[in-house]
């Protein structure tokens, strides 16, 4: 990985890039708060008149992440969209609404998520929560959303498109999983729970590029990074962890940089699959050698979280 100020300096070029990058279209799903929040913010100051949506469940945090992207760049055109992405009949409004209004998507990224210590907690679609927000909801969202990311493809200079998914999440973890319970009904567990999303969202990325190769999948950990989320837990661990946080953590400007440069500057990424740490560091070829992404096992869980889909859908037509 280039260093940081090698990485800003790349980035602060993204706009002469390419015709594509002076205006291209972004959804940040999970940004009013954290490496989403920051990562928009970057496309505000790189790119010449982008077009951002931001997706949360907070209107008052959006509010003030659209302002802070005008202030930034008076020529973003920025909205905000309320939606709970730990059900899947959101992710589909939330599709439909952005469909509605864009003919492409040149950047989905995702982060949507929440730190608990909590058990198994059911919405009512029958998911739990964790599950939902960290691996079937954001891929619901991409699911729908492909065609449009897929026109943001140029056939006559491909080398010029911008098209690509990012899912920030935990690359590094993952491994064996129940296939007899994919989903943790029976057997639900905090570790468990964390291997299942993991394994999942690389298990997806690995396939999704197979099918769409004109685009670019990115399942990218963030490293340490102070970002607030930890304000989830009890206080007694807030109390241990925030000053080893203020020690060792990145900041998100810095992280966001990295990850602007890595969703948007550099061209390594703009087709294939892709499995990296917050270093850039690539963890898919360990991952492969130990079989955690069989081509069977992708084919599963893909059918598997179809059927999840369909279920969730359901329960609201019920």
């Amino acid at each position: 990985m280039p260093s940081l100020a090698e990485i800003i300096s790349l980035n602060s070029r993204y706009a002469a890039s390419s015709p594509a990058a002076k205006s291209p279209v972004a959804v940040f799903v999970g940004a009013t708060s954290g490496l989403g929040e920051h990562t928009a913010y970057a496309l505000a100051r790189y790119s010449y008149e982008p077009t951002i949506y931001i997706v949360g469940r907070n209107a008052e945090s959006g509010a003030r992440v659209l302002a802070h992207l005008k202030e930034l760049n008076p020529r973003t055109h920025a909205e905000f969209l309320q939606h709970d992405v730990t059900l899947i009949s959101e992710a589909d409004k939330l599709a439909t609404e952005i469909s509605a209004r864009e003919k492409k998507i040149n950047l989905l990224f995702l982060s949507p998520g929440f730190l608990t210590i909590n058990g198994r907690t059911e919405s009512k679609e029958g998911i739990d929560t964790k599950l939902a927000v960290n691996y079937y909801g954001r891929w619901r969202i991409i699911d729908k959303l492909l065609p449009l990311v897929e026109a943001a493809v140029t056939p006559n200079d491909p080398a010029a498109s911008n098209a690509r998914v990012l899912t920030l999440l935990a690359p590094g973890n993952e491994g064996p999983v129940d296939e007899s319970d994919l989903d943790l009904k029976k057997h639900f567990s905090l570790r468990a729970a964390n291997r299942h999303i993991t394994e999942f969202n690389s298990l997806a990325v690995v396939r999704y590029a197979s099918t769409h190769p004109s685009v670019g999948f990115i399942h990218a950990g963030p490293g340490v990074v102070n970002t607030g989320i930890t304000r989830e837990f009890p206080w007694y661990i807030r109390w241990t962890v925030a000053p080893l946080m203020k020690c060792f953590a990145d900041s998100p400007e810095n992280a966001a940089e990295k990850f602007f440069y890595v969703a948007a500057t550099d061209q390594q990424y703009r087709t294939g699959s892709h499995i990296i740490d917050g270093a850039h560091k690539s963890l898919k070829e360990r991952a492969e050698q130990k079989g955690y992404l069989d081509k069977a096992l992708q084919d599963k869980v893909f059918e598997h979280t179809q059927q999840m889909f369909r279920n969730a859908l359901a329960t609201q037509q019920s």
